[in-house]
């Protein structure tokens, strides 16, 4: 039971490791379910019967068969979904780190720019820094050739004034 549940990542803590979340196990639980139901070799009129005490006849036409392979299918599309949530969960924790320590180092380095925004070695160099500021809750940088740095939703962007840049933004 133990290799078990180290084999499906229960009671690890290494981040590197898939964690199920519990959509999967939900849906890993109806598999189960649905197995134990097909190897069971019950019919639904047995079960019925049992449960009830008089037969159905509408229970007797439903195969126990088809019962358990929709049972046994619908919990692995369950568990698809639980693991594409746990995968895409996991990829936005990782854009939102990087976001947000590029978004640090551009506070922090007045010399950077992003690998798209970076002079190769046949561009002029960077002019000097003027002002920072926010312009309509974005933050700027103004330089002293008059073109200004401001951060859009489509990542950072230089314009030739600052009049330019206010007008894009809207």
């Amino acid at each position: 039971m133990i290799a078990l549940l180290k084999f499906f990542g229960i009671g690890r803590q290494n981040p590197r490791t898939l964690q199920f979340g519990k959509l999967t196990w939900v849906g890993l639980m109806i598999v189960a379910l649905g197995w134990t139901f097909l190897l069971s070799g019950l019919s639904l009129a047995d079960i019925v019967t049992r449960l009830s005490g008089h037969a159905s006849p509408a229970v007797m036409s439903i195969s126990a068969a088809v019962v358990s392979q929709c049972t046994i299918l619908t919990g692995f599309g369950i568990a698809l979904l639980g693991l594409l949530q746990t995968g895409f969960g996991a990829l936005q924790r990782f854009f939102d780190s990087v976001l947000e320590r590029t978004a640090r180092r551009q506070d922090t380095d007045p010399g950077f720019a992003p690998p798209a925004n970076r002079p190769g070695p046949a561009s002029k160099p960077r002019p000097k820094i003027v002002e920072r500021g926010l312009l309509k809750d974005r933050a700027y940088v103004l330089f002293g050739d008059g073109s200004i740095e401001v951060q859009t939703m489509l990542g950072l962007r230089r314009f030739q004034s600052f009049k330019e840049a206010a007008k894009f933004i809207g």
